[in-house]
């Protein structure tokens, strides 16, 4: 199965430092940036035939990374999807509530470095 792999984060300045760094680590796999959770879900159900390997920010207009999860949740069963928080939230309640979300595989605070890309990819 064709993997693509989101950013979903609401600064297009991060986006483009993070695509390139996990254009680089992963060069066979197309990245889209979306910049809210909304457009991101609604990009996921058109193509669900993909799977997805999900970078997201937690604070963001129009829907925040946690609306995300809890809508994809309601269909979490149509996806396949690993998804990574990368956030800038030193906020312990933020990493508290991603480490007890079963969606959630990681938190990584920004930037993304190389090395946070380790092992990410199950399918590579």
């Amino acid at each position: 199965m064709t993997i693509q792999i989101l950013l979903i984060d609401d600064d297009p300045v991060v986006n483009f430092i993070h695509s390139r760094i996990i254009q680089d680590k992963f060069p066979d796999h197309p990245i889209f940036t979306f910049q809210n959770g909304l457009t991101a879900i609604e990009y996921i159900k058109q193509n669900s035939h993909y799977s997805y390997l999900i970078f997201l920010d937690i604070n963001m207009p129009i829907m925040d990374g946690w609306e995300f999860l809890e809508t994809i949740a309601e269909d979490e069963t149509n996806y396949d999807l690993q998804i990574h928080v990368l956030t800038s939230s030193l906020d312990q309640e933020d990493k508290s509530r991603a480490s007890n979300n079963k969606q959630i595989l990681s938190y990584i605070n920004k930037p993304l470095k190389s090395n946070n890309l380790k092992d990410l990819l199950k399918y590579k």
